[in-house]
């Protein structure tokens, strides 16, 4: 068995090679040399997918990375402040990740949560996303990490202000 390759996911920066900001050429000379990288589906627009679409990329009205979202895939170990996010319940993670936030208190939501002073996603805690010990606890299925553009379109699609 091959070591998974590291991905870290730093707020405000990217996952793994991947960074916000990058264009598509970027994006796609930063993962061509990865092994198991090959593009999941052919090639659109405003998105990417690589690693069996375990590593999904969205491209803004900028035409660069605006979001990255990144799901279990045995070939990959993916980290959030060195702790394997997919091995980790979803409360646990949840908790992980508010400790580092600003702003108001965080209360835990196993369907979908965005921590607004890091742009960091939670989505989908459920047992069956528990792949790395049977299926015991809710994990959360997708953890990602957007931009101020991303912020920006989360906060008009739910009509909340720049404070909310």
């Amino acid at each position: 068995m091959t070591t998974p390759l590291r991905f870290d996911i730093i707020p405000h920066v990217g996952i793994g090679p991947v960074r916000l900001g990058m264009s598509p050429t970027e994006v796609d000379a930063a993962l061509a040399p990865l092994p198991g990288a090959m593009p999941a589906y052919k090639k659109f627009e405003h998105g990417r997918c690589f690693f069996r679409a375990s590593l999904q990329i969205e491209f803004g009205g900028s035409g660069t990375v605006q979001f990255i979202g990144i799901s279990e895939n045995p070939d990959l170990f993916c980290a959030y402040e060195g702790h394997d996010v997919f091995d980790l319940a979803a409360p646990e993670l949840f908790a992980l990740i508010a400790l580092r936030e600003r702003t108001r208190t965080h209360h835990y939501s196993p369907l979908e949560y965005l921590f607004p002073d890091q742009v960091v996603t939670v989505y989908e805690a459920d047992e069956q996303y528990d792949r790395k010990r049977g299926g015991t606890r809710p994990v959360f299925a997708e953890v990602g990490v957007g931009n101020a553009e991303y912020l920006a379109a989360i906060r008009a699609i739910r009509g909340v202000t720049a404070a909310g």
